[in-house]
């Protein structure tokens, strides 16, 4: 019955709409919240989130790839959901071994002994696409067997329907799907999530990601074997290593969970801040850890890709931030598709800049409730009222960098992604200035050099004369300030992108308390760029005042 057409797209059609309604009529009902009114918010999530799991495991598909998507949201997403659904992420009940050993041979053409000594009985993990077994190979090698799951082609293109028809009522019938170019995103769905169906395109895949990151002595990827693998099976190197959030097993083991988490970043960084292809589904049962401390990236299925246009117009719209320069911001946007055809380009760009001058007026030592309320009402109102969308591409990128997030934070609560991202930005800004020769990104390179290094100078200056230290000190600290200012600004845009990202992502999922929590991350980092503005004009006024300029 599960694999009939109408009976999955009735199921769920019918379970967006009751969850849209019941959402709408809760919010009606309650107009202010106390905390019996919290209670029952909590009470609600929790009912939606049980019966989404019991759909999803009743008709897998679609439906378990968008669960292990919510049950990564570890950043963002309430607790009641990621404990009904994190059963999602590798304990999908499997297919009677006896069918997927038969689709093995069947796309072997040969019995299983012709290739295999042994075979486990059972799958050691078993996903919504494929099933894992443990193989050894005739010559002694452990394998891992990667086996697509029985009609499971089938099932996901009729899920494709049933989301046509769910992002249809979404584009007709609420202000958010008409914000949206859900048809692009309809079309970016089927493409990324299509291709996973064919497991000779993630062996390619995988070996693409083999080539990129082949010196990396912080994480691995297993090796694949050609001859055995066809579009139905996939065999690759077996590795021992566990869950890379298993905090049992990094305490067992000694492995520091700071060390782990700063890897993994350096993984995640190594693909979004440049062009080519990104793991698009990053999500903890997908990133393994040995008892060394090795992380292992699996599975290559869904992969997204950043063209070198589009890092460019990222790399040039941060550069139109940190420069004032509000026109090269709103071009940038333009570029990369931020922004609908009929948007009024001078309007966008006089509102970013009113409320810049705005807002940097306040000293950032008195930031109190009301400012930064007052911030997230304006900036609401921005999002509503402007014509801005969130491209298809972007958003599997803003997924992939949305999982990264919470998994990062579940290895290491107390990650300093500021502190991590020094390297990473100098790096950026070197990658940039080689490849246009921008005379503003050297500027702005060799200001942020002196800030992620110590002065080579420093034996020198202790030995100088009192006077001359005095004013040597002087014009390093005018620097030293000048340097921060510039890196806190570039890195606080940064930020403002990605969180931008995580909000109209939560505008897609539809739930509104996720778009509450999420603008409440972009109003921060947007206040906190709109100080960092504030503090470096104020310090440049001064500075010109000293003839510093």
């Amino acid at each position: 019955m599960k694999n009939f057409p109408l009976y999955r797209i009735t199921v769920i059609v019918t379970m967006f709409l009751k969850f849209v309604i019941q959402l709408y009529f809760f919010h009606k009902k309650h107009k202010t919240w106390t905390t019996n009114t919290y209670d029952r918010w909590q009470a609600l999530l929790k009912k939606q989130a049980v019966e989404y799991r019991e759909n999803a495991i009743k008709l897998e598909g679609l439906m378990i790839k968008v669960g292990q998507f919510l049950s990564t949201r570890a950043d963002i997403m309430p607790d009641v959901f990621l404990n009904e659904l994190a059963d999602l992420i590798d304990k999908v009940p499997p297919v009677p071994s006896n069918i997927s050993k038969k689709i093995l041979e069947a796309e072997w053409g040969q019995s299983l002994d012709s290739h295999l000594s042994y075979i486990s009985d059972k799958p050691v993990a078993s996903a919504s696409i494929g099933e894992v077994y443990k193989g050894t190979l005739l010559n002694g090698q452990d394998v891992a067997i990667k086996i697509q799951r029985h009609n499971i082609y089938k099932i996901i293109h009729t899920d494709f329907k049933a989301l046509r028809i769910v992002l249809w009522i979404a584009r007709k019938f609420t202000n958010i799907g008409k914000e949206l170019d859900t048809e692009a995103l309809y079309k970016e769905v089927v493409s990324i999530i299509g291709d996973e169906l064919n497991y000779y395109k993630e062996l390619k895949n995988g070996q693409y990601f083999q080539r990129r990151f082949h010196d990396s002595t912080d994480y691995y990827i297993p090796q694949f074997y050609e001859e055995y693998s066809t579009g139905k099976v996939l065999v690759m190197e077996w590795i021992e290593g566990r869950k890379v959030t298993d905090i049992p097993f990094l305490h067992k083991h000694k492995i520091d969970r700071k060390v782990a988490a700063r890897k993994l970043f350096q993984f995640f960084v190594d693909q979004l801040f440049d062009y080519g292809m990104f793991h698009a589904d990053p999500h903890q049962g997908n990133i393994l850890i040995t008892q060394d401390g090795m992380i292992v990236i699996l599975d290559f299925g869904m992969v997204g890709e950043i063209s070198k246009e589009d890092a460019q117009h990222i790399r040039q719209m941060i550069q139109g931030f940190v420069l004032d320069d509000y026109n090269l911001v709103i071009n940038q946007l333009k570029e990369l598709g931020f922004l609908l055809p009929h948007a009024n380009k001078h309007k966008l760009q006089t509102l970013l800049k009113t409320y810049i001058d705005m807002y940097i007026e306040k000293d950032i030592h008195h930031l109190d409730e009301k400012l930064v309320e007052g911030i997230f009402q304006d900036l609401k109102q921005i999002v509503r009222e402007q014509p801005i969308q969130l491209p298809a591409e972007f958003a599997f990128l803003g997924r992939a960098t949305s999982i990264g997030l919470g998994v990062l934070t579940i290895i290491d609560p107390h990650i300093d992604f500021m502190a991590l991202g020094k390297p990473v930005v100098r790096e950026w800004l070197d990658k940039d200035e080689e490849r246009s020769g921008n005379i503003k990104w050297h500027f702005i390179k060799e200001s942020v050099k002196p800030l992620l290094s110590l002065p080579r100078n420093l034996n020198e200056w202790l030995h100088a004369p009192e006077s001359k230290r005095r004013s040597e000190e002087t014009r390093q600290f005018q620097r030293f300030d000048h340097h921060r200012y510039l890196l806190m600004m570039s890195l606080s845009y940064v930020s403002l992108l990605l969180t931008l990202a995580f909000y109209f992502i939560s505008i897609i999922i539809g739930n509104n308390q996720l778009q509450f929590i999420t603008l409440s991350f972009t109003g921060l980092t947007f206040s906190f760029s709109l100080m960092t503005t504030f503090l470096h004009r104020r310090w440049i006024n001064k500075a010109k005042q000293s003839h510093y300029f």
